[in-house]
């Protein structure tokens, strides 16, 4: 991890299985970082640096409860083409500050 300030936080929450994990998704300068709120959920942290970032976008939302419903997620697709899927607070925000972190 890295000692990176955040330049930007927004309440999420990540979708494991059957659980939605209630955190924090931080934009730093090097990394974008995924804390869960509880230590009893603390395998749900999620950390990866810009470089491996390929590209930031909104995700249709599934109608299912613990993914957040109908509504549309925030999406990190790294360069392995993985998708990290949040539910966040202000998903516009989020898509234009972590995609301004990836043109650097």
């Amino acid at each position: 991890m890295t000692d990176d300030k955040p330049l930007a936080t927004w309440t999420a929450a990540r979708s494991m299985g059957k659980l939605a994990v209630p955190g924090q998704l931080q934009l730093t300068k090097t990394h974008v970082v995924f804390e869960p709120k509880s230590e009893r959920t603390a395998g749900a942290r999620f950390s990866v640096a810009l470089t491996f970032v390929a590209a930031v976008g909104a995700a249709p939302g599934t109608g299912k409860f613990f993914s957040g419903g109908k509504r549309e997620r925030l999406c990190v697709t790294l360069g392995d083409g993985s998708e990290w899927l949040f539910v966040i607070t202000d998903l516009d925000d989020a898509t234009k500050q972590i995609g301004a972190r990836l043109k650097r």
